[in-house]
């Protein structure tokens, strides 16, 4: 963000959401991390954060990691590690699954990625007929 006297307003909304099936039990940023935001040219506030599956789930850890080159290494963010708990869908159920990580109506949860930074994630128990779905919510400045 630029030196400014001036408040920093939202310049873009931004909204990013990915989905994996396949765990990776590591934390040790090895294994396949799926990007989730990536920064833009004067940084982006991530102001919720959440995680839910679109089939029916045993319990499974979500964990989130930092890229700041590019998704060549990452560093594990033990701090927002989640469980989303099992549940079952069927057609005449409403999906219980989503677990809120960083809540956006909280401002004091609220992070910020410097350009090029990378939030990635990855989760620990595999999905079958589906994926675990990590959404992202914010604003480039």
């Amino acid at each position: 963000m630029a030196l400014t006297n001036t408040p920093a307003w939202p310049q873009r909304p931004r909204y990013e959401a990915a989905g994996v099936a396949t765990a990776n039990t590591a934390t040790d940023g090895s294994g396949t991390v799926t990007p989730l935001i990536t920064a833009g040219s004067d940084g982006t506030r991530v102001t919720g954060l959440y995680a839910g599956a679109t089939a029916s789930v045993s319990a499974t850890a979500v964990r989130f990691f930092l890229s700041h080159n590019g998704g060549t290494n990452w560093t594990y963010l033990s701090h927002l590690d989640t469980l989303v708990p099992a549940h079952t869908m069927a057609n005449d159920t409403v999906n219980s699954g989503r677990v809120t990580v960083v809540d956006q109506g909280n401002p004091s949860d609220a992070f910020d990625l410097p350009y090029g930074d990378i939030l990635g994630f990855s989760i620990a128990v595999s999905v079958s007929g589906g994926q675990m779905i990590a959404e992202a919510l914010g604003a480039d400045y």
